[in-house]
């Protein structure tokens, strides 16, 4: 069964944009167009115009040594708020010189127990925790245009803020997980590359090792799960995360669904 997933949006020097909009629900509501765009890092975009058209806010998730090493353009009439979600040096996450160096090449098994990690802290870390609870806040803001989050690749930070609106908004489970899964298609030449390069500057790697970076740089279904699980047995339930982690009350969700389904 095809999944129904987010609108893919080509833009010049950026990848991975995405409009959650087209998305269903599991009673049958749609997400309404252009108010929910996820992406990759803004450094090298080229297109202002598009931003000032349809964006009002942008939310940058990144840490603040990869905000000052890679900032974002800025953008007339788009405002800007920094939110990092932490502020640690996460290899595979956080893309800041500091981070890539540190970087190793994991075989796949690592690789996956090294993200799934990270994923169990978007839950538990309290730091990590707050700072969805402010970007889920600005969801509830009036504004005309749509919200833009992203990270780096716009796959981690931004795809778990993507899986927490969602989840909100009630989509179904699996269409999130393809969602999320979609990264690996329009990332595959960037990763591919890193990849490469990591293999240059390294003498030599081995098929299980480029296999490892892969999937580290890459989506797997195990980090999203990672975040359903630590939160279920957390809170009992991922209703009651939303309740008691996210701090969204049942009625706060119905505004939500008011706002930006159709």
């Amino acid at each position: 069964m095809s999944r129904i997933t987010s609108k893919y949006i080509d833009i010049p020097g950026m990848n991975n944009t995405r409009d959650l909009g087209g998305m269903r629900t599991k009673d049958g509501h749609v997400i309404k167009p252009n108010l929910l765009y996820r992406s990759s890092k803004l450094g090298k975009l080229e297109d202002k115009d598009w931003f000032a058209r349809n964006v009002a806010l942008v939310v940058d998730m990144r840490s603040s040594r990869e905000v000052n090493e890679n900032p974002d353009p800025h953008i007339p009439g788009v405002d800007y708020l920094h939110l990092p979600i932490f502020e640690m040096p996460a290899a595979g996450v956080s893309r800041d010189k500091e981070s890539d160096r540190r970087m190793g090449a994991p075989n796949v098994e690592a690789a996956i127990k090294s993200m799934s990690s990270v994923y169990a802290r978007f839950v538990n870390d309290e730091f990590c925790l707050c700072q969805y609870r402010r970007f889920i806040r600005l969801l509830f803001e009036p504004r005309e245009k749509a919200i833009l989050w992203h990270c780096s690749a716009g796959k981690d930070r931004t795809g778990t803020g993507a899986l927490f609106i969602l989840e909100l908004l009630g989509v179904d489970r699996e269409d999130i997980l393809a969602d999320y899964l979609m990264t690996n298609e329009y990332l595959k030449d960037e990763i591919r590359e890193f990849v490469d390069k990591a293999e240059e500057r390294s003498g030599g790697m081995d098929e299980e090792a480029r296999k490892g970076l892969t999937v580290l740089m890459g989506a797997h279904e195990r980090y999203p799960l990672t975040v359903y699980e630590t939160a279920e047995a957390k809170y009992g339930s991922f209703d009651a995360f939303l309740r008691e982690g996210l701090g969204v009350s049942d009625a706060e969700r119905e505004e939500l669904r008011r706002r930006y389904l159709e």
